[in-house]
């Protein structure tokens, strides 16, 4: 009879997954997180489940830009079209063909306009027009007339010019007092006579009428421009600054009146000066004096719009910078057509060129300040107007070359693609929140693209060394789980209540439930890869059965493989679907091995519910130990 305490009493016990994480590329993977995966989402937390099939909205081709404003604003190669929301049946889209440049845009939303660079131009969103931001008016074939004037814009004709005052004047009666060497220069003084004081008083010409035909259906009250090309001889004697910004006032017309400084030493300040294409002549203000100069004047008014690389919208104001001149732009307030605006009001433009080093690669707006980002930091802005307006450089992880469009605001947190990974920033120092992923599948990109659904953050990205169609990655910002779909995101829009993916030729919705027309993608694949199973089982026990719980949508099919201690993969079970919402139960018994990873593939729709393992003791050391040192 043998003694029972010589036996080996095998026992056994069940351990049960119930909570699945998500992508865990580095090397602490456990079994409840996937070491790649392909369609699954966070959606059925904490089970795991595949994505939601996407709907085809229509088919589109050269997208250089997405943008949406109560409506879907797409630009298609030299083509725009916009989509307003309540229009289901696009029976009210505006197309306006070879309006464009065909390049990659850079937009941002303002009011009701979206604002498109490097076009430099405004589509509204309610008249469905497309308008420049910047204009010109250049001297043709007409005639521009440069005359002094009150600061309400009338011009006058004295009746006499002289040393002293005329006696016996009528009401009314205007003389040119001067100098008798210079009786038309600056240093006199136009006078008017008033019979009721008896007295004369002094009319101040300060201002400058500057008659331009045609300026008034270029060109609006309030706009600065450049002018240009002004000959010297009228700019030293009517005002020292006429080539430069001017700030036109007021608008009468075709006519600017606006206030520049008086040049204290010109000769020929009160008269009117006429300029052509070809020359310019002077008459004096009593209309006795002519003189005439042959020289060309190509006198232009520009509303100038600055070049920029990176563009958003903050406090009522457009904001940009530049790549080439290293400079953050604002435009005035309320109006994205004025650029150069500087007359000291706190609606005035505001400019600052930055002193670090390397290109702008993005700029956002979040929590009421302007982020102006470089590889290694970012320029914070803040302030209300112009003259309390304060920036903060901070030495940091920035955006990544080629990543701006990734920038993108969830839940009051900006996310960013940085050269370390992914970013989160919410007022103060980015924190790495792709700790997961592995740094060097997302670094050395050339194209990378954020959007946002709900609380999950889009991120396609496009590394130069990709041969196919790049990645796109999901990370659902509320559990901190990252997932990885099916490549589509080469353009992205959001809507609040939509995303939209662009694939290179067709416009997909990512919540099919949200969308109301469109074609279903059918024949969904999807694969994920668990961690390494065994890891935190003790070497005396060994996993004897595995069984899979699952849901599954009809023509569902899928198939299980197992790896055995980093070896091929072998399959274990399989099984095809023929009703909706069947429950599947997949057990199986491995083979002895120390660790052991599951592979779930297939196509359709499934909900892996948990995963069971049933552990029975071993007669032998599942792991070969050392051998102990005597």
């Amino acid at each position: 009879m043998t003694d029972g305490r010589n036996l080996n009493i095998l026992q056994s016990g069940r351990q049960m997954l119930r909570a699945f994480g998500g992508v865990n590329e580095t090397y602490g993977c456990s079994e409840a997180e996937l070491s790649s995966s392909l369609n699954f989402s966070g959606r059925g937390y904490p089970a795991l489940q595949t994505r939601a099939t996407r709907k085809k909205v229509r088919e589109v081709q050269d997208v250089n830009g997405m943008y949406h404003l109560n409506g879907l604003v797409i630009c298609r190669g030299t083509t725009l079209e916009y989509t307003p929301d309540a229009d289901e049946s696009r029976a009210g889209a505006v197309v306006l063909e070879n309006a464009l440049t065909d390049n990659e845009k850079a937009m941002t939303g303002m009011g009701t306009k979206v604002l498109i660079w490097p076009d430099k131009k405004a589509f509204d969103t309610v008249s469905g027009e497309l308008t420049d931001l910047a204009a010109a008016w250049k001297l043709s074939g007409g005639t521009m007339t440069v005359t002094p004037c009150d600061g309400e814009g009338r011009t006058y004709t004295p009746d006499g010019v002289g040393t002293t005052e005329p006696e016996s004047p009528a009401d009314g009666q205007l003389f040119l007092k001067g100098d008798a060497e210079s009786p038309y220069g600056a240093g006199s003084v136009l006078l008017k006579y008033s019979a009721k004081n008896k007295k004369w008083s002094e009319i101040l010409l300060t201002s400058l009428r500057l008659h331009c035909p045609g300026l008034g259906s270029v060109l609006k009250e309030g706009d600065t421009v450049t002018v240009s090309g002004m000959p010297g001889t009228v700019c030293s004697a009517a005002a020292a600054g006429l080539n430069g910004e001017v700030s036109i006032s007021t608008l009468d017309g075709d006519d600017v009146i606006t206030t520049l400084a008086v040049p204290e030493d010109s000769t020929r300040y009160y008269g009117s000066w006429t300029v052509t294409a070809t020359g310019t002549s002077w008459r004096s203000a009593d209309g006795k004096v002519t003189e005439n100069e042959a020289a060309a004047a190509p006198v232009k008014l520009e509303r100038r719009v600055p070049d920029l690389d990176f563009v958003t919208e903050q406090g009522n104001r457009v904001w940009g910078c530049s790549r080439e001149e290293n400079s953050i732009y604002a435009c005035a307030l309320g109006d994205p057509t004025n650029w150069y605006s500087y007359r000291g009001i706190a609606s005035d433009s505001y400019a600052v060129s930055v002193g670090s080093d390397g290109a702008f690669t993005g700029a956002a707006s979040c929590l009421g300040y302007l982020l102006f980002f470089k590889e290694n930091c970012i320029h914070k802005l803040y302030g209300s107007k112009p003259s309390d307006y304060q920036m903060s450089s901070v030495r940091c992880r920035g955006v990544a070359a080629n990543a701006a469009k990734s920038l993108c605001v969830i839940a009051e947190t900006l996310y960013y693609l940085s050269p370390d990974g992914v970013m989160a920033w919410s007022g103060s120092l980015p924190a790495k929140v792709s700790g997961a992923l592995d740094t060097g599948k997302l670094t050395a990109v050339d194209r990378a693209v954020g959007g946002q659904l709900d609380a999950r953050y889009y991120l396609y990205l496009h590394r130069k060394t990709d041969t196919g169609s790049g990645r796109l990655l999901v990370y659902d910002t509320e559990r901190g789980l990252w997932q990885e779909e099916s490549a589509a995101g080469t353009g992205m829009v959001s809507t609040g209540q939509q995303l939209y993916l662009w694939d290179g030729n067709a416009l997909w919705a990512a919540d099919p439930e949200r969308e109301v027309s469109g074609a279903d993608e059918t024949g969904l694949k999807f694969e994920a890869v668990t961690g390494d199973i065994g890891l935190a089982v003790p070497d005396d026990k060994y996993i004897s059965r595995v069984t899979l719980r699952m849901d599954a949508l009809a023509h569902t099919v899928l198939t299980v493989a197992v790896s055995y201690d980093g070896g091929d993969w072998e399959t274990v079970s399989s099984c095809a679907v023929t009703r909706d919402h069947q429950r599947v139960n997949l057990p199986f018994v491995p083979r002895r091995h120390d660790t052991m990873r599951l592979r779930f593939a297939g196509t359709g729709q499934m909900v892996l519910r948990s995963m069971a393992f049933t552990f029975a003791d071993a007669a032998g050391a599942r792991v070969s130990g050392a051998v102990p040192r005597r």
